[in-house]
Parts: structure tokens; C-alpha cells; sequence
């Protein structure tokens, strides 16, 4: 996309705010998890208490400076806060690059808002406040309704109900095998906020984005404890659906591809899932940093 210089300044702007959202998303996280207000009190050090100076919280810049270490106790200051800031203001920037001036630049700041702090909750602690997803499914609403009017309203209840079947019909199939569910309710509620964006007509392919990003992260490890346990059957599908992974992104998603992924992936979950039973494990691993993974994706790349 060619800027014009107004728009070349926008992007600046839009990034620095990202920068300083990205700071204030950090204390959402912290004291999120911690039941604390995230407005009060101000801004202070996690490990001696100490209030911050305005010049402790430049983001990015104030880590730097301080090389990583509280002005006060010099105890460590966790990566956390310059990755999550440095995100914010790349995803920020990146959004205003491919929607420009636009209704869906706005929503699309407020999605990538939810995400980062669902993600990062998720990850530390395996904790998503649903409020969120919630939210960002009434936004799905309002965004469908803005473009298409009524008929893109019903196209997003529809996404929105069968992201919330998927992901419960996945949950629910754990049982068979195992004690609870095999995915966390949050993430039944993150899908159906997604399709609320995305209409029925997209939510499969960010599900089906979405477990191809949770099987790259998990799939070395698996097949390591696999190996040690001679599992050939699962090591044989875990193959097979790397390979159909593949083919799905080699010929750009076409019909036949698909039904491939679907099944090489119901195959590898059987699998999995029988194997969990056998060895009665109950880890439960993240999933909403994969599933915000694919709907990233399809923002950037599809939508």
C-alpha cells in the first residue's frame, strides 16, 4: 500500500499508541491475574512495591535504560513488559498497513487488544477472562452489522454458533477417553467471539488455522515421548498430518486438502486421546495463544 505522507504520520501515531497500550495491557495482565485494580494503585515495582517514576514506564525505552532491572531494588524485570509492549505497537502498525484508514483498522486494534491479553493470561497461568471473549463477539456483531446490515448480523450468530459447536463438540469428545473435558470452556468461548467476526463461512479455516499452530508447537515434543513409548501408530498420523498440512498450504487451501487435514487430524486425536486414557494423563496444555494465532492469520492474510 502506497501512504500519502498524513497517512505515513497516522501509522507513526498508531504505533507509539500501540507502544503505550502494550504497557498498560502489561498491568491488565499482572493484576488481572492477582485480583487486583488495574487502576489503582498506580503503576508500581511487583517485587518491592515501590511506585514508579513517569520516566520508569517509556515503553520499551525504560527496560532498556534500566537494563532489565528495577530502579529501586534492581530485582529483574520480567521480558514481559518490552515483548508485550513491542507486539502491541507491531500488530498495531500492521493493522493500519493493511486496512488503512477504516472502520475495520478500529475493530481490528480492539481485537488484537483482546487477544494479547487473553494469550498472555493464558500462558501464564491457563486463566482467560471470558468477559473478553464476550466482548470481542459483540464487536463481531457490530463490525458484521456495519458492513452487510441485518444479513451480515445473521451471518455472525450463525459463525458465533458454529464456533461454540466445534470447539464444545471437541471437549466434549475428551470425555470418551478421559476424565473432563479436553479443552477448556474459555476456548469455546474465544471461538464463537471469532465467529462472530468471521461469519460461518470462515470460522472453519481459523479452527482449522488454529490447530495447525497448536500441533507445530506441540508435535516435536509428542513425538519424542512417543518414540521413547514406541508408539509407530500415532508417530505414522502425526506424518500423515504434517504432510496433509502441507498439501492444505501448497495448493492454498483447495476442497480436497481440507478433507485430508480434517481427517489426518481426527485420526492423530484419536490417537493422542488414547493414548492420554492409557497413561491416565490430565496435562492440559493452552490453547487460546493457538487459536488467536490463526484468527491473526486470517486477519492479516485472508480477511
Amino acid at each position: 500500500m502506497n501512504f500519502t505522507g498524513l497517512e505515513n504520520y497516522i501509522l507513526i501515531w498508531v504505533i507509539i499508541t500501540g507502544l503505550c497500550l502494550g504497557s498498560f495491557y502489561n498491568v491488565v495482565i499482572f493484576r488481572s491475574l492477582s485480583d487486583e485494580s488495574i487502576i489503582y494503585p498506580p503503576s508500581k515495582c511487583p517485587k518491592c512495591g515501590n511506585r514508579l517514576k513517569p520516566w520508569h514506564n517509556i515503553p520499551i525505552l525504560s527496560y532498556i535504560f534500566l537494563r532489565g532491572k528495577c530502579a529501586f531494588c534492581k530485582e529483574k524485570i520480567s521480558i514481559q513488559y518490552p515483548l508485550v509492549e513491542f507486539l502491541t505497537g507491531l500488530l498495531f502498525g500492521g493493522i493500519f498497513i493493511k486496512f488503512g484508514m477504516s472502520w475495520t483498522t478500529l475493530f481490528g486494534i480492539f481485537w488484537i487488544s483482546c487477544l494479547i491479553i487473553m494469550t498472555a493470561t493464558d500462558l501464564k497461568e491457563k486463566v482467560v477472562d471470558c468477559n473478553i471473549a464476550i466482548a470481542m463477539g459483540i464487536s463481531g456483531l457490530i463490525f458484521s452489522f456495519i458492513n452487510s446490515g441485518w444479513i451480515g448480523a445473521k451471518d455472525s450468530l450463525f459463525g458465533a454458533l458454529i464456533g461454540i459447536i466445534i470447539i464444545e463438540a471437541v471437549a466434549l469428545i475428551g470425555k470418551l477417553f478421559k476424565k473432563g473435558r479436553a479443552m477448556g470452556e474459555a476456548d469455546t468461548y474465544v471461538a464463537g467471539a471469532f465467529g462472530a467476526i468471521a461469519g460461518w463461512h470462515d470460522i472453519g479455516l481459523i479452527l482449522i488455522y488454529s490447530f495447525i499452530a497448536s500441533m507445530l508447537f506441540i508435535l516435536p515434543a509428542f513425538w519424542y515421548e512417543r518414540y521413547k513409548a514406541k508408539d509407530s501408530l500415532t508417530i505414522f498420523f502425526s506424518a500423515l498430518f504434517v504432510f496433509s498440512i502441507s498439501l492444505f498450504i501448497l495448493f492454498n487451501g483447495v476442497y480436497w486438502t481440507i478433507i485430508l487435514l480434517i481427517i489426518a487430524g481426527l485420526l492423530l486425536s484419536y490417537t493422542v486421546i488414547k493414548s492420554m486414557k492409557a497413561e491416565d494423563k490430565k496435562t492440559c496444555l493452552p490453547f487460546v495463544p493457538a487459536l488467536s494465532l490463526g484468527f491473526l492469520y486470517f486477519l492479516m492474510f485472508v480477511l
